[in-house]
């Protein structure tokens, strides 16, 4: 199969644009979950005040 200059174009954008999507995807995935973050958040704060409990008396 023999492509012309534009189809080559069109090729070159609609792969860039897959590995874009491709890309974000993975990114979105990567990482901890949001439920983790919000419990390791609430853990740090129970553990703040802990310190700040042990510390004032």
């Amino acid at each position: 199969m023999i492509l012309d200059a534009w189809q080559t174009i069109w090729a070159c954008v609609g792969l860039s644009l897959l590995v874009l999507v491709l890309d974000g995807v993975l990114a979105g995935r990567a990482g901890p979950s949001k439920t983790d973050l919000v419990r390791q958040q609430k853990r740090d704060n129970r553990m703040a005040a802990v310190g700040k409990g042990a510390g004032n008396e």
